[in-house]
């Protein structure tokens, strides 16, 4: 039953993510101090994730330069930050409690069902980088690779765009809820 459940929310954490999204919107009072409290961390959570992008082969390679050096999920701690941030521009204290319980539910389930594809498809090099770069948040205790580079080709390949069209329209709901509640 386990790996049936986690199946199912890594496949469809988009749109486990975009109806949790609505429930935030009803919940949120935003202002403008925390809309300027959240921007940068949602900023900062997408200029990981096109980091992240630009530096993946999916499928090609193990992904162990850029940001890959220092953690194995860095679009995914991109998408921590990026909803960490409109969660404090919702203004609503619940809501990051909230936040902080659901993403692991959402994101665990998908972390553990690729390490599992990534120890079949690579073996052996996949199972060093295991214990050589932290699960998700980065320690000092890495030594970065300096292989690969960034490439903004990588970033259009893995459609990074459709990220930006979605935060926009995330931006202008809170500025949305943020009128309404005024």
């Amino acid at each position: 039953m386990w790996p049936r459940i986690r199946h199912y929310l890594g496949y469809h954490r988009v749109p486990i993510s975009f109806g949790l999204g609505l429930l935030f919107w009803m919940l949120a009072s935003p202002t403008w101090r925390s809309i300027a409290l959240g921007l940068p961390i949602v900023a900062a959570g997408e200029g990981l994730r096109i980091w992240s992008s630009g530096t993946l082969e999916k499928n090609v390679a193990i992904a162990s330069a850029g940001p890959y050096a220092y953690t194995r999920n860095p679009l995914y701690l991109g998408n921590f930050f990026i909803g960490l941030g409109f969660v404090l521009m919702g203004g609503n204290p619940w809501l990051i409690g909230l936040y902080l319980v659901v993403f692991p539910m959402v994101y665990v389930p998908t972390v553990l069902e690729e390490e599992r594809f990534l120890r079949g498809k690579f073996g052996a090099p996949y199972e060093a980088y295991l214990r050589r770069v932290p699960r998700f948040f980065p320690t000092r205790s890495v030594t970065p690779q300096r292989t690969g580079q960034f490439r903004w080709g990588l970033v259009k390949d893995h459609r990074e765009y459709r990220t930006w069209y979605g935060l926009g329209a995330g931006l202008a709901a809170v500025l949305l809820r943020a009128i309404l509640v005024a």
